[in-house]
């Protein structure tokens, strides 16, 4: 007998969409048919989505941040993912130049592993060096594969100048690993004038993307742009993959979402975030090339602060924290955004929240799928609900929501992580703790 049967609902995957019935046992998906065997538990969802769950591949848990931190930690942002329909987060070691690898991914796992929901990491590049190529071995023996550099940030010490970037892009294609990018070209921006496209021009993102992709066709190895925020960073994704460049990429639901002027309204400074909001046009470009599939994932480079946090600067551009909250709201939103209002399909809308990160960042097939063997995480999602974002309503531990105010068509109503209900019926049901570190698959 069957722990658990869900049926009745539409099944969503980026291949299928389709009335089906998926049976569940210790955890994971034991098949997915017709409604005709007896289980411990029956949960009908007539007129509700079945998605796979959430996958979150750009959060920013308890980030040093200028002497603050980003304002959810481990705890609170992973039960907001629950919330949301995020089964499954990535977030980052916090990189140090005297820090070996190793032992930064082993102090971000303990910090980790009060999460409710489960997670991965990436591992920052910061102050690496090419004498330091035996931490990336031990890295992935660790269970990691994903490495993140900046080609901005140089006053932090966070930048990688390209010399350093082609021997560890070297080094990550020996352990058939992935290049995370942040992809602003430093000799573009102006930092001292803040995270405003005025001091961060679409340029940057344009020449920074070109060159990764010019050492990802010198190197052979797969490289992935974080948070695509204009037209020219598409346009250059996409010419280097036609020049043989192993090249993925993702955009946030802010670039889709919000657009430039929202910097001139009194609160602006609220909104800002690295690379900054752009022009409609921007916009528009990002949702054509993902209604044409062009990307691999939506991720929120979830990066919450409250007012407190960022009011004192809002008239010192320099220092003023950059980064916005998101991990609660991907789901619902994106879906409203780009289902409701059909500029994406279903298909599309579980390739980007589930199995296009799955697959870039090696949680495939374990996480991503609704198939034989695949961890039991389903998102049921009513399509009908129409329900108004409020900061006040959501679980994320900030005071200040992007989208507050906006209508979205599109409620969660159930998860499920390995089997469980994490949250139903507006209930929060996940214990912090219980979520699980995912190692690279194969």
């Amino acid at each position: 007998m069957d722990d658990l049967v869900i049926h009745g609902g539409t099944v969503v995957t980026p291949r299928r969409v389709g009335p089906a019935a998926v049976y569940i046992r210790d955890g994971r998906i034991v098949r997915i048919g017709k409604f005709a065997s007896a289980a411990r538990e029956s949960c009908a969802a007539h007129g509700l989505l079945v998605l796979p769950g959430g996958i979150d591949a750009h959060v920013h848990f308890a980030l040093p941040v200028g002497g603050t931190r980003s304002a959810d930690d481990f705890r609170s942002g992973s039960l907001a993912a629950a919330a949301g329909g995020i089964t499954t987060f990535i977030d980052f070691t916090v990189g140090h130049k005297e820090i070996p690898l190793p032992m930064a991914v082993e102090r971000r796992l303990a910090e980790a592993s009060v999460s409710a929901v489960d997670y991965s990491l990436h591992v920052e590049m910061v102050g690496w060096t090419a004498d330091r190529r035996g931490e990336i071995q031990a890295v992935r023996d660790l269970g990691l594969r994903s490495f993140k550099f900046y080609l901005a940030y140089a006053a932090s010490g966070r930048r990688t100048d390209l010399r350093t970037l082609k021997a560890a892009m070297e080094a990550i294609r020996e352990i058939a690993g992935v290049a995370m990018i942040h992809a602003e070209a430093e000799e573009l921006v102006e930092p001292e004038r803040g995270p405003f496209p005025w001091a961060r021009p679409a340029v940057s993102e344009e020449v920074a993307i070109m060159t990764v992709g010019i050492l990802a066709r010198e190197t052979g190895c797969t490289s992935y742009i974080a948070h695509i925020s204009s037209a020219q960073g598409i346009s250059a994704l996409l010419s280097a993959r036609r020049m043989g460049a192993p090249i993925m990429g993702e955009t946030c639901p802010h670039y889709l979402a919000l657009d430039e002027r929202v910097y001139a309204k009194p609160d602006g400074y609220l909104f800002s975030v690295t690379p900054p909001l752009r022009t409609q046009n921007d916009q528009q470009a990002l949702w054509r090339a993902l209604a044409q599939r062009r990307l691999h994932a939506v991720a929120t480079d979830h990066c919450p602060f409250t007012h407190a946090q960022k009011e004192p600067f809002r008239e010192d551009p320099k220092n003023l924290p950059s980064g916005l909250p998101g991990v609660e709201t991907l789901i619902p939103l994106l879906f409203s955004l780009g289902v409701a209002e059909r500029r994406l399909d279903l298909r599309d809308f579980a390739w980007y929240t589930a199995e296009g990160p799955a697959r870039a960042f090696g949680l495939w097939p374990k996480k991503g799928a609704i198939r034989p063997g695949a961890d039991a995480d389903l998102v049921l999602l009513d399509p009908h609900a129409v329900w108004t974002i409020r900061a006040a309503g959501l679980h994320m531990a900030t005071d200040f929501s992007p989208y507050e105010g906006f209508s979205v068509r599109g409620k969660v109503v159930g998860v499920l992580s390995r089997g469980e209900w994490i949250y139903r019926d507006g209930e929060i049901l996940a214990k912090p703790g219980r979520g699980q570190f995912i190692p690279w698959q194969g």
